[in-house]
């Protein structure tokens, strides 16, 4: 089981990762440093990271249990 938590935690992390390149990459092209700028493609990949850091942690924590 310990197994499995470990691997799930692994994958999350590194879609976290992938994710947050994807944020920063868009921030950067579009020049936006804060907020979406009414950037509908920003905001979706913010939305997108920030749910995952929402709800991994405690999907984890039931995976664990």
């Amino acid at each position: 089981m310990l197994y499995i938590t470990g691997i799930s935690a692994s994958i999350l992390g590194v879609l976290a990762v992938m994710l947050s390149l994807k944020v920063v990459g868009l921030r950067r092209s579009n020049k936006i440093s804060l907020g979406d700028g009414n950037n509908p493609d920003l905001e979706k990949a913010v939305r997108a990271h920030a749910n995952l850091l929402e709800y991994a942690p405690i999907g984890l924590l039931l995976l664990g249990c």
